[in-house]
């Protein structure tokens, strides 16, 4: 049963939430401001957003012929996993609960503006394959899974805790969503084949298998740099600790082993992330 309801939630690209609030949290801390309290609701409507973005993403995919039971890799509906009408009431229930966590924490904390930055992260999040624009298939899906895990979360949640927007949290959600961009890559870099005959358009296909792979190296290898920006040697001596597993990644892009590639770059964002966050509170 939990084995099932991983797949449906698509539990290994969890990171992708959860480590920004992470991140958030720890910049905050550095500025005075951290409450257990908002920490764990914004963890948990965190989750709970992301797993009802990963569903509706499933659920559109599937109705429009994009996941077929031959070539998905995303295996919810396509092995019967659980219904479409059902999969559509749990998605929307799951977006309703994070809104009501969101609206408790801006109107608790009296930060108004998280609701428009939260309105904001719910469209990108619906609109990436719902409705005739779903800009997923408009080569447009890296820029709005950027700015919706990187910059919204993580400044989203040092806003929710310190009750202002903090520069020092924009500029560090800028590695953190471009490992997390990578994610998306190497999932469209696997499934270029079934895209194009679904007509499709993602950067993946765009781009070519050469220069898409030289953009996934970009992706994984730019936050390095940025973990040197922080005025101080720890963030970047500490997120080197994981600069083995993104030359493993590399490996596997040279030989176009994308089916693993995908959990295993969601591995190097929450790895990444606590050493960035931990380099960051050892900074303070």
């Amino acid at each position: 049963m939990i084995k099932k309801w991983m797949i449906i939630l698509r539990a290994y690209s969890w990171p992708a939430s959860l480590v920004p609030v992470v991140l958030g949290s720890v910049i905050a801390g550095r500025h005075g401001s951290f409450s257990r309290l908002d920490f764990t609701l914004t963890f948990l409507a965190a989750l709970i957003v992301h797993s009802a973005a990963n569903m509706a993403n499933t659920y559109f995919d599937f109705k429009k012929g994009v996941d077929r039971k031959e070539t998905a890799d995303d295996r919810g509906l396509v092995d019967g996993l659980i219904s479409p009408k059902a999969m559509l009431r749990l998605t929307l229930a799951l977006f309703a609960s994070g809104a009501a966590i969101g609206l408790l924490l801006a109107f608790k904390n009296g930060v108004t503006g998280l609701i428009w930055l939260g309105a904001a992260g719910f469209a990108l999040a619906w609109f990436y394959t719902a409705t005739g624009f779903a800009y997923k298939y408009r080569a447009l899906g890296d820029v709005g899974i950027f700015f919706a895990f990187g910059p919204f979360i993580v400044t989203g949640t040092a806003l929710i805790q310190a009750r202002a927007v903090l520069p020092e949290a924009l500029w560090a959600s800028i590695p953190v969503g471009l490992l997390i961009v990578a994610i998306v890559h190497a999932n469209n870099m696997r499934d270029v084949k079934g895209d194009n005959e679904a007509k499709i358009s993602t950067i993946a296909a765009e781009m070519g298998p050469i220069n898409s792979k030289r953009y996934y190296f970009i992706l994984i290898l730019v936050p390095y740099l940025f973990a040197f920006s922080f005025g101080s040697v720890w963030p970047g001596l500490l997120c080197a600790l994981s600069l083995p597993l993104a030359v493993k990644l590399y490996k596997m892009v040279s030989r176009n082993d994308f089916s693993p590639l995908v959990p295993e770059t969601a591995k190097l964002v929450a790895i990444y992330g606590l050493l960035l966050s931990a380099g960051l509170y050892f900074t303070a």
